[in-house]
């Protein structure tokens, strides 16, 4: 192998380095917080369980008596004594073993577990993502930073603002906001050009007709077996939430499907029949992976509901109902605005493409 193979192949164990040296690093930055932190020393089990639902599920319950040192504030070196109580189910415990940092809660003279401390492995990912990102795309990383900061400080914006009046302008202001997540993230990952245009109207309009088809027929049905009531939109406007979270959750796969029409059909010197063609042809090949992928997202989101509602005693029927017909509904819909964005962006950047080459 040339020296130049060696050094090709040593960079991509960069993710890696920058994992572990983030990770060992953020081992030490409790002095950053002004919560009590400490770090387990010895873990000791001084009870067991075995507790039984009345639908025959069985669980496991185990008592922890930890001896651990207080890592900041004033009182840091302490050792202290803690107790932690974890299921085998892990629903909303994890055990602890030496080594781990707790965030704790103060009250008087006695520290209690508030919270597992994980900021090392969730920065430890981060910086592994970055370098990746960095070989992948080069220079062109900052661009794509700077895109999801802008993206994320228009989310905050706009929550505020949602906040603050109450719902009354809720679904024009995320309308609006996924328009604006549209035009950013064209602008930064294609430029200021034609093709940007063509992505973006493609995708704002293929995601509208889509929601507006997924709404005609919900009302010509009646809402029948699509209950808004459930717990994940039981707060208030439920209706309203349910559409905002289609509108936003699709614009990410029509954005890519549109960008991968339109940069193609860009890149053609054919004419504008077979422009229109060429941009239909490859949307037929990446239709069916991309409603797939999200298909197979809703799936990973409601496994684990699913599985506990069958657990407890509920038919197949009433859990498909109930805990898998909202995502069943998203899908759906999603799956209309990919399916119209391919003929909208094939002609599009059709008749974008032939009105810049004869401007050439």
């Amino acid at each position: 192998m040339s020296v130049s193979g060696h050094r090709c192949w040593w960079r991509w164990g960069l993710p890696v380095l920058a994992f572990v040296l983030v990770f060992v690093g953020m081992q030490f930055d409790a002095g950053w917080y002004r919560q009590p932190i400490a770090r387990i020393q010895t873990v000791q089990t001084t009870q067991v369980a075995h507790p039984v639902d009345n639908f025959q599920n069985h669980d496991r319950v185990v008592t922890q008596k930890l001896q651990a040192v207080l890592l900041n504030t004033a009182k840091q070196g302490q050792r202290l004594t803690l107790h932690n109580t974890y299921s085998a189910s892990g629903a909303e415990d994890a055990p602890l073993a030496p080594g781990n940092q707790v965030f704790l809660a103060h009250a008087g003279r006695r520290y209690t577990i508030s919270n597992i401390k994980r900021d090392a492995i969730l920065m430890a990912l981060a910086a592994a993502t970055l370098v990746l990102l960095g070989l992948i795309v080069g220079r062109h990383l900052w661009l794509t930073l700077v895109s999801i900061t802008a993206n994320a400080l228009l989310f905050i914006v706009a929550l505020h603002v949602e906040i603050a009046s109450h719902q009354t302008l809720a679904f024009l202001l995320f309308s609006a906001v996924a328009i604006g997540f549209a035009v950013i993230t064209t602008v930064f990952v294609v430029g200021v050009k034609p093709l940007a245009a063509v992505v973006a109207s493609a995708t704002i309009g293929a995601t509208a007709l889509g929601v507006a088809l997924g709404y005609g027929i919900f009302v010509w049905t009646n809402y029948r077996d699509l209950h808004l009531e459930t717990v994940k939109y039981v707060t208030q406007a439920p209706q309203l939430l349910f559409f905002v979270q289609i509108i936003i959750g699709s614009l990410g796969a029509v954005l890519d499907e549109s960008s991968d029409i339109a940069v193609a059909i860009f890149q053609l010197h054919d004419g504008g029949k077979a422009r229109f063609h060429a941009g239909m042809a490859i949307g037929r090949n990446v239709m069916g992976p991309l409603i797939t992928v999200l298909f197979m997202i809703f799936i990973a989101e409601t496994f684990a509901e699913s599985v506990l509602w069958l657990r407890n005693g509920n038919s197949i029927s009433q859990t498909v109902v109930w805990v898998m017909g909202l995502g069943f509904a998203q899908s759906l819909i999603s799956a209309f605005g990919i399916v119209l964005a391919i003929p909208l962006t094939s002609g599009l950047a059709a008749l974008a493409a032939r009105r810049t080459r004869r401007l050439r």
